[in-house]
Parts: C-alpha cells; sequence; structure tokens
C-alpha cells in the first residue's frame, strides 16, 4: 500500500502543472468627440480617463487598443492624432496599439480636413511606431513586422501568441469596386490602391508566419484588428472588396491551427461575441464596444478549459447605451453582460 501511495505521490508530480488563466483587456473606438458639440470634447476625454483607472484596477497583463481614437467628424489634425498620448500613458502596463480607419484613412474627407490619408499614415507609424515596443507606463517588447507595416506587432505570453494586423474600417482603405456600394465614401486612385494591396499582403504574410511560429507550442492564438470584418454578413450590405482576402486567410489559418483562437475588433462599437465560421469552430470572434459606451472588455483566457474564454464588461455605458449597427446584429448580441 505504502509502495502505491509513492508512486502515485511522484506520478502526480510528474504530471506538468496547469497554466494559470491569462487577463487582458481589449477595448477601442473612443474617445469620440463632435465638432457640432465640443463642449462635450472634454465629458468623453474625461470618461477615458475614468475606464483606464477601472482597466488599471483590473491589473490585466496588457491592453490592446483596436483603433479609432477620436471620432470620423473630427480633424486629422497632429494634435488630434497625438492626443491618444495623453490617455494610453494612463495605463500602468503595457498597452498595443493597432490603428483604425479614422486615423488616416478616412483623412481625405471634407469633415475629416481633406488631409493625404497617406501623409497622415506615414505620421502614425513615426510617432507611435517608432520603437518595437509597446506603450503604457512599462512597455514590453514587441516584434514588428518589417517595414513600411511596422505597426503589425507580435508577442507571446503563457504560450499564448498576440498577433496585431493593420485592417481598418471604410473597406480597409481600399477604392471601390465599380458599382461598390457606399463608394462615395471611400477613397480614390491609384496611390490608395497600391496602399492597400501591399498591406493587404503584408497582413496576410504576417498571418501566416505568425501561426507557423504558434504551429511549436503555442496553446492559443489571439488576432487583434479594428475591422469588422464580418459586418455585411449580418446587415446584408457593406463593403467587401477590402476584406474577402484577409477574412478567408483567418479562416483557414484558424481551421489548420486547430487549437483556440481569438479575433477581436472594434469598428462597431457594442459588445458582441460569435463563432463566425463553421469550417474554424476554434475561433471565436469578439467585438469590443466604443462610441457612447466607454467600456473595456477583461478577457480571461484558459486554452485548455471547455471553455476557454469568460468576457466582463467593465466602464460606462452609455445614456442610452451604443445600439447595434443594423437589425441582424440583434439577435446575435449575447444578452449577459458577464460571461
Amino acid at each position: 500500500m505504502r509502495r502505491l501511495l509513492l508512486l502515485a505521490c511522484l506520478a502526480g508530480l510528474a504530471l506538468p502543472a496547469r497554466a494559470e488563466p491569462l487577463r487582458f483587456v481589449a477595448f477601442g473606438d473612443m474617445p469620440y468627440c463632435r465638432p457640432q458639440a465640443p463642449e462635450q470634447c472634454a465629458v468623453e476625454e474625461g470618461r477615458v480617463a475614468r475606464l483606464m483607472q477601472a482597466i488599471n484596477a483590473a491589473r490585466p497583463a496588457f491592453t490592446l487598443f483596436v483603433g479609432d481614437t477620436k471620432g470620423s467628424g473630427e480633424l486629422c489634425t497632429d494634435d488630434k492624432l497625438l492626443r491618444a498620448h495623453g490617455w494610453m500613458s494612463l495605463a500602468d502596463h503595457p498597452l498595443v496599439y493597432t490603428p483604425g480607419d479614422n486615423e488616416w484613412t478616412d483623412c481625405w474627407q471634407d469633415r475629416a480636413g481633406r488631409y493625404d490619408p497617406l501623409e497622415r499614415l506615414a505620421f502614425l507609424r513615426a510617432r507611435f511606431f517608432g520603437r518595437a515596443e509597446s506603450l503604457g507606463r512599462r512597455p514590453m517588447p514587441v516584434q514588428q513586422q518589417a517595414g513600411p507595416t511596422v505597426e503589425n506587432a507580435r508577442w507571446m505570453r503563457d504560450r499564448v501568441m498576440f498577433i496585431t494586423l493593420h485592417v481598418t474600417g471604410s473597406n480597409n482603405g481600399r477604392p471601390p469596386e465599380p458599382g461598390e456600394p457606399g463608394a462615395a465614401g471611400l477613397p480614390r486612385g491609384p496611390a490608395a490602391m497600391t496602399e492597400f494591396e501591399a498591406r493587404d499582403a503584408a497582413n496576410r504574410a504576417w498571418l501566416a508566419e505568425s501561426f507557423a511560429a504558434a504551429e511549436a507550442g503555442m496553446r492559443a492564438v489571439v488576432i487583434a484588428m479594428q475591422s469588422d470584418l464580418f459586418y455585411r454578413q449580418h446587415c446584408g450590405h457593406g463593403y467587401e472588396s477590402g476584406y474577402s482576402a484577409i477574412r478567408e486567410a483567418i479562416a483557414q489559418a484558424a481551421a489548420r491551427f486547430g487549437r483556440p483562437v481569438l479575433l477581436i475588433n472594434g469598428d462597431n462599437h457594442f459588445f458582441l461575441h460569435e463563432e463566425p465560421f463553421e469550417r474554424a469552430p476554434n475561433l471565436t470572434r469578439l467585438m469590443v464596444p466604443g462610441d457612447r459606451d466607454a467600456q473595456a472588455v477583461v478577457v480571461t483566457l484558459d486554452p485548455g478549459a471547455a471553455k476557454p474564454y469568460r468576457f466582463e464588461l467593465i466602464g460606462e455605458a452609455g445614456m442610452p447605451p451604443q445600439r447595434p449597427a443594423c437589425p441582424g446584429y440583434s439577435s446575435s448580441i449575447r444578452s449577459t453582460r458577464s460571461e
């Protein structure tokens, strides 16, 4: 009997310890100041500052901000773009940022000041991605993709690989196909198309390289970007030409990987999680709140669990709260605030 007990104890010691769940935070699409109500800008900035306090209190390993540091109607001035440095520096942990369309893609529009989007993109890259490290008070090193797409980052924590991909709203900055709905809101010209094609190819290459590296021992992969790749599937309209290739690449990579994959995006400003690919049931998509809802999602990730994710909202909901982008999304939204 004693020998059996000893063998049992030794067997227990030989088993690898179960890794602790990993906690991090994701949010985006704020603060949204509006030129027609300039007096409210300080209010919106205050809500984001309070949200940063709540995020710090949650003590995450790091935070992901998935784009849109300003409202679409704000001018794309240097000051407006650099405003994000102020509240991002409130994070007492690493904060990783991937850009949205409001920071550069849409800056050609009249309401944004008719800036050159490519010049604004170069400005963002120089001022936010000049070093191979995160933002926040305690930066962590990240691996950057080779130029020019230095904003694409990769890092590992607890055998989970994290990837950012520079995929934005407004059709990912791609000029429209002939007859494509919403063409008036998209950039035009050969320079815009050249930029899109290069970045789209770089995103797919970064994705493939990252998943190839993840095959060797990673328990899960997390992908963060700004754009909602599934708007058209839910709403029946919207841009498609700028998203089809990267969406297909993500579906294929996740299906081959087989282990948990979490795709995080912003863009449409309300909390949602779903499994969008029948052929890749291991992929969960999380859309974070934004705009009226100054909220973030605390993600608890346990790749070995039957349900790998727990999502918890923190921060201040709007009064009234943000509404779904279309009726097709209403039936997909999970009613629980914490799962």
